[in-house]
Formats: structure tokens, sequence, C-alpha cells
């Protein structure tokens, strides 16, 4: 007991001093190269918070050939990133949301990839003998068009509003960076270790440690990247993490499922479509807040208040123990 509680400790430890090394280089890199913060978080950082989704994946495939567990945990970790995440950071410091077009694009992507996703498993689901290959090259490709001309966008777009934290080198930013997505890896690997070898003490189902243990356990390094970002008055660069986050566990995670199981897709169970719906749900609700709710107000942005992030904490805890409920 008390190695696993060293385990939950030291990884708790590493995520803080990793997403503080994140936030400050990534700050500096959008200073550096006139972009916002919101696109360096869509981009850079989100790619390398998703590393332990990737890993969970690879694990749950070729470990214990289990795609209930890495269908779930993509599925459990982007309703976490929406929710829980996004109620925390909202928290902290209420998250703005601009109305230019760049940021509105960017969160009108993770609503079409998971759209495309929630089609493309409900077919496969009926049809466990199609070649899933080229589905998954679709998702990865739009993927690349958008990010293609939301760069090119940013890139005309004015961005004033920099930071006042200390200015670092290129070299010094790049290194900050990779230090502290090492940080955040073994800080979120030990952790799921930690974690996991405690639910499983309990008997607790494959699915459901996937639904929620391991995603939140997956879901750490935004959970620490964002909190740091909003006690820096950074939630543009929290909320980029997050949204982008959820899209390259879509075109990039579930993607690999898609290559790796064709052919071979097994039947999804009730429980996993339940939630694939649910995901589908609140990512509409969230853009089209974002997208069209500031548009219908007459006002210039849309803001998640404390308010709002209590609301979203009380939806995560009640979509927790629906799938407990439902699993037990």
């Amino acid at each position: 007991m008390y190695i696993i509680l060293l385990f939950i400790v030291g990884g708790v430890f590493a995520l803080g001093l990793g997403a503080d090394m994140i936030v400050r280089s990534s700050i500096n890199l959008a200073n550096t190269y006139k972009i916002s913060g919101y696109f360096v978080g869509f981009t850079v950082v989100a790619l390398g918070t998703s590393l332990p989704e990737l890993a969970a994946t690879v694990q749950a495939l070729n470990v214990v050939d289990s795609v209930d567990i890495a269908l779930g945990n993509i599925i459990g970790s982007n309703v976490a990133n929406l929710l829980l995440i996004l109620g925390v950071v909202s928290i902290i410091n209420p998250i703005t949301f601009s109305q230019e077009r760049g940021q509105k694009n960017q969160t009108l992507i993770v609503l079409v990839v998971t759209l495309i996703a929630t089609a493309i498993f409900y077919f496969l689901s009926n049809n466990q003998n199609s070649n899933s290959i080229f589905l998954g090259v679709i998702l990865v490709t739009i993927f690349f068009v958008f990010l293609f001309l939301q760069y090119r966008m940013e890139l005309i777009t004015d961005q004033s509003n920099a930071s006042n934290m200390p200015n670092y080198s290129q070299f010094v930013s790049y290194l900050l960076l990779i230090i502290g997505l090492v940080f955040l890896y073994f800080g979120s690997k030990y952790f799921i270790i930690g974690s996991q070898k405690l639910a499983i003490s309990f008997n607790i189902s494959e699915t459901i440690i996937g639904l929620t243990l391991v995603a939140f356990g997956t879901s750490l390094p935004e959970l620490a990247t964002g909190i740091i970002a909003a006690l820096r008055k950074q939630s543009s660069l929290a909320v980029g993490t997050i949204l982008g986050s959820n899209v390259y566990n879509i075109v990039g995670i579930f993607a690999l499922i898609l290559f790796m199981k064709s052919g071979e897709f097994p039947a999804g169970s009730g429980v996993l479509m339940t939630n694939i719906i649910i995901m589908t749900i609140i990512t509409f609700l969230f853009v089209y807040k974002v997208r069209f709710g500031v548009k219908l107000l007459n006002i210039k942005a849309f803001q998640l208040t404390k308010n709002s992030g209590i609301l979203f904490l009380i939806l995560y805890a009640i979509y927790t123990l629906y799938n407990y409920l439902k699993l037990n």
C-alpha cells in the first residue's frame, strides 16, 4: 500500500513540475513566433499531453488485447477534458472565448472530428469485417488540412496580447517544453500504475477502468497544464490544450485503433455506444455555446464563469456515477 501511495504522490509532483515548465515555455514560444497561446496549446502542447492516451491505447491493444479499454480511454478522456478539466480551469480563472475566426474554427474542428468518429464507430460496430484503414486515413487527412489552414490564419491575425512573463531564448524554451513533457508523461504513468493497482483490488471491470480511471489518469497532463495556465492567467493556453487534446485523441489514437484492428473491429457494447453519444452531445453543446452563443447574445466574447465550472464538475460526477452503476 505504501508503494502504491508513493507512485501516486510522486506522479502528482512530477505532473505539477512538468506543467509549469510547459506553460512557461509555450508562452515564450507564442511570443517569439507571434502566434496565440491558444494555437500553441491546440497544437504542440496538446500533442505532448496526449502521449499518455497513446501509450495507454498501445498497451491496451498489444498487451491485454482489449479494444474496450482503448476505446473507453478515448471517450472517457474527452469527456473528462470538457467537463472535469474545463470545470476546474474556469473555477480558478473564468475563461473568455474570443469571436476571432481562428479560435471559433478550432472549436468547430473538435465537433467535426467527433461526429465523424461517432459515425465510424457506429458503422464498424455493425460491420466488424470492414476495412477500417481508409476511414482512419479520412480522419487524419481532415485534421491536417484544417491545421494547415489554421496556421495560415494565425500568421495574418494580430497577436498583440503578449504575456508579461520573462523571455527565454528559443533553445531554452524548447528545452523546457521537452523536459516538461517528459515529467508529464512519467508523472501520469506512475499515477496510473498506482491507481490501477488500487482499483483492481476492488474488482472493478475493464470497461469502467477505461472509461473512468484510465481516462482520468491519461487526462492528468491536461489537468495539470490547465491548472497552472489558469493560475498564471493564461486560460487561452489551457483551452487550446484541452480542445487540441480531444482532437488528437480522435484523429491520432482512434485512427490508430482503426489501423491496428482493421477487419477485426469488435461489436461495440451498449455502454460504449452510449458513452460515445454522450461525448458527442457534450461536444456539440460546448461548441454551440462558443460559436453561436456569443453571436446570439451579441457580445464580444462568451465566458465560462465559476458557476459554469461547478456545473461542469457536477455533470462529470453524474457521468462517472452513471458508468459505475451501469457496469456494476
